[in-house]
């Protein structure tokens, strides 16, 4: 019988290994996990991790009965989760899936150590840090034997065959699946990373035509070495972004008038942005957020006149200062560019 698209599961902690001062890994397995999978390439799957409160090894609550009950009475994983004390059910934090090792049943998730100025962490990364062989806690993540496809996967380039990727340290794990992902496709593009010291570089596989830019961001404030690289990358001369802005040139506004040329397939309705209020929203602008009419038409010549395709995601404040830079500054079409904004300073996300 097939399954809910989301399910709850109980994963028991396999390994965990330091990847640098910022990333340590942790692969999941056992027993939970057999009804769990995505059934292809994650890519940048996000999962929901519920962290035991108070430290514990292991949850203090059947969570995955009381969401089948809930279930059954047409209630909502979520909307249930929210009944529960916050001292019973732990924390919510949202994590991309670094790899799926659908054979083995294996779950590996990199997860950021931080903390704030005065040292604090948050209580997901309290967890990593003291993880070991045998913890385990529940996520909320895709059914294997769902018939819709998952969600929590945005990255779509459709017919794009020029890529550009780029984050900070909350990306990165995505941003690596993604390459993943690109490996036997033929594609050419750039990954930009901002990371908090050049200790964070760790291994990445990109592929053939793929350049990869790390940024150790030091003393510098979250993003302020992300945006001008990315906007150096829009602008760099390769072949696939003169293309893009040859394609623009074409339409660009008469002698004596005013105002940017239009990228094709575009309008100036597409680039009109709503003023999301980072410290009261999530700024999630993504090509399937979209209605269908404004996708568009998705003929053969508009495929090969948008080559391009974006996808940024980080803290909330570079994110949508680069968001308003693509679209409205350089032209880029909307449905060709995902914008993430996967946290904000200062505030706890779920």
């Amino acid at each position: 019988m097939s399954r809910a698209p989301i399910g709850a599961f109980e994963a028991t902690v396999l390994a965990v290994e330091d990847l640098s001062p910022s990333f340590r890994r942790v692969t999941f397995g056992g027993a939970g996990l057999q009804g769990f999978g995505p059934n292809a390439h994650p890519r940048d799957l996000r999962i929901k991790l519920i962290i035991p409160p108070g430290g514990a090894a292991a949850p203090q609550f059947d969570m995955l009965g009381f969401l089948a009950e809930q279930e059954e009475a047409g209630v909502s994983w979520y909307q249930a989760w929210l009944q529960v004390d916050p001292e019973i059910r732990g924390a919510m934090r949202t994590y991309t899936v670094r790899e799926w090792r659908d054979e083995d049943r294996e779950l590996v998730v990199d997860m950021i150590l931080h903390s704030d100025e005065d040292g604090h962490s948050g209580p997901a990364a309290q967890w990593a840090e003291s993880a070991q062989l045998g913890h385990s806690l529940h996520l909320i993540g895709p059914s294997r034997d769902a018939e819709a496809p998952p969600a929590g996967i945005e990255f779509a380039p459709g017919e794009a065959d020029q890529i550009l990727l780029a984050g900070d340290e909350t990306a990165v794990p995505a941003i690596a699946s993604i390459l993943d992902s690109l490996k036997d496709a033929s594609v050419q593009g750039k990954a930009v990373l901002e990371v908090p010291s050049a200790e964070d570089i760790i291994d990445i596989d990109a592929p053939a035509g793929f350049e990869v830019q790390w940024l150790p961001r030091g003393a510098a404030d979250f993003g302020e070495l992300l945006e001008p690289a990315v906007r150096e990358a829009v602008r760099a001369e390769t072949s696939a972004y003169a293309e893009t802005r040859a394609y623009a040139e074409v339409g660009a506004s008469s002698p004596g008038s005013s105002g940017p040329a239009e990228a094709p397939g575009s309008s100036r309705s597409d680039r009109e942005l709503d003023d999301v209020d980072i410290d009261k929203e999530i700024l999630w602008d993504v090509p399937a957020a979209l209605t269908q009419a404004a996708q568009g038409s998705s003929s053969e010549t508009e495929k090969e006149a948008r080559p391009f395709y974006a996808w940024i995601a980080g803290e909330a404040g570079p994110v949508k200062r680069l968001r308003r830079y693509l679209v409205q500054e350089v032209g880029v079409d909307r449905k060709q560019i995902a914008f993430m904004g996967y946290w904000r300073q200062g505030k706890a996300e779920g």
